[in-house]
């Protein structure tokens, strides 16, 4: 073998590790500025992620030793007249729905008599 094809050889192993590093690196790049733009997106739907965690913040409930038995009283009484007046509303519902389900003229038409 002569010696310019030791030469040639070399050269074209060089050539083409060269080609490998920018065609990897190439590679490398267009991925590394996907995960870029993933990361924009991301951090927008943190920010709106965050815009609904501070809107959903629960608000502490006021200290029953600090505001005083009258104060508390007069909360639980709003309260209990509160949850009354919805069962009240529930069981109204509940009746009309009776009313109408015993009445005789509501099953007009359901019977299949022949």
């Amino acid at each position: 073998m002569y010696w310019w094809s030791w030469i040639l050889i070399w050269l074209a192993l060089a050539i083409l590790l060269v080609g490998t590093l920018v065609f990897f690196g190439w590679r490398l790049f267009k991925k590394g500025v996907a995960v870029v733009e993933e990361l924009e997106r991301l951090t927008e739907k943190l920010d709106l992620l965050q815009q609904n965690v501070d809107d959903l913040t629960v608000e502490t409930p006021p200290n029953a030793i600090l505001d005083g038995y009258s104060a508390v009283a007069n909360r639980r009484d709003r309260e209990k007249d509160r949850r009354a007046a919805m069962r009240e509303v529930r069981r109204e519902a509940r009746m009309k729905r009776g009313r109408l389900i015993t009445a005789p003229q509501a099953w007009e038409g359901w019977t299949d008599v022949r």
